[in-house]
């Protein structure tokens, strides 16, 4: 039987961005251009966040847990703390519209899905990305009603100034993929995840159809396949048929 509901990572799946780096840069250069000339002390601040980034990126492993969590600390703590929501949300919605950005998104793994939620497939995001910028260039693209839920992380705020954004679900999935499974009463045999990362390992481990999405590097698709049986599809048709949307 095929399955009844249809569960894909964000980042590296759906998007070909793998992380959040360019929700962040976007945002950070907003934060910046909003900050002339009214607030000198937060300009310096982004400033330095700037040379501490780039000896980051000089230094770090794009996919190491310690690099994302100091990218997440150094964001946060010289740039996000403090600025009015409103201004993030607003920097969010020019991103979601941005060509480069919706350009990024994979059609053929969002086609697929739309025809599997058309059809009457329960389907969601579980990420851990930045639930209301997803939710924004979702809806873009049109494709914002195709989905039943956005599992992924949120904007911490207090009295409309930010605080932080969330680094909840990195490196987590598995159990809390498994806690929201519970809460939806879904049976895990009856779900396919698709996913492109080591972080979706657990995932692929826990249900019961694991697709290992386009974008995932060669080395990760063959490893994924041999050890866990995921199904890695050669085009968007012969996606569809093993989500049995086609």
């Amino acid at each position: 039987m095929p399955p009844d509901v249809i569960i894909a990572d964000w980042n590296g799946t759906l998007i070909e961005y793998r992380d959040e780096r360019p929700v962040l840069e976007n945002t950070a250069r907003d934060v910046f251009r909003a900050s002339i000339p009214c607030h000198p002390r937060r300009m310096a601040r982004i400033l330095k966040a700037r040379s501490e980034l780039e000896a980051l990126y000089r230094g770090g492993q794009n996919n190491d847990y310690d690099f994302i969590r100091e990218l997440f600390r150094i964001y946060n703590e010289r740039i996000i703390e403090g600025v009015p929501v409103s201004l993030i949300h607003r920097s969010i919605e020019k991103y979601a519209r941005k060509r480069r950005t919706q350009s990024s998104l994979d059609h053929r793994v969002l086609r697929p899905i739309k025809e599997c939620h058309s059809d009457g497939k329960t389907t969601g995001i579980f990420s851990a990305g930045y639930g209301h910028g997803i939710a924004r260039i979702l809806a873009v693209a049109g494709y914002d009603s195709h989905f039943d839920f956005i599992e992924a992380d949120v904007l911490r705020e207090n009295g409309g100034k930010a605080i932080s954004f969330g680094l909840n679900i990195y490196k987590r999935k598995p159990p809390l993929l498994q806690r929201l499974l519970k809460e939806k009463t879904i049976d895990a045999g009856r779900v396919a995840y698709i996913g492109d990362s080591e972080d979706d390992e657990g995932c692929f481990e826990m249900v019961g159809y694991p697709v290992v999405a386009f974008l995932a590097p060669d080395e990760l698709k063959e490893r994924f396949a041999r050890k866990y049986k995921a199904f890695v599809p050669s085009d968007e048709k012969d996606l569809a048929n093993y989500l049995n949307c086609a």
